[in-house]
């Protein structure tokens, strides 16, 4: 007889929300490619330019949260899903 084991509460979360982290990560990181691409932001200081990353980050966010309403959750999980695959390929 074959002990089935229960997955980790890390693995949950993982499988759960993973992608999804995925996806604000790649965004965050963007938003740090804007702000060192940027003429004007990339002369502020390293804490200056984390914090227009993150106020981009932020505004972004919001920008995406109002304008796709309610199944962004939906996209975001779908996105992130591929770029996973992505990832593993």
């Amino acid at each position: 007889m074959i002990e089935q084991v229960k997955p980790t509460q890390r693995q949950k979360v993982v499988k759960k929300y993973g992608p999804m982290i995925t996806y604000y990560a790649e965004l965050l990181g963007l938003c740090h490619e804007a702000v060192r691409g940027n003429n004007l932001l990339n002369k502020l200081d390293p804490m200056g330019q984390k914090t227009s990353a993150t106020t981009l980050f932020i505004r972004s966010c919001a920008r995406m949260d109002k304008t796709d309403g309610s199944d962004i959750a939906k996209k975001l999980m779908e996105v992130s899903k591929e770029a996973s695959v992505q990832k593993t390929a």
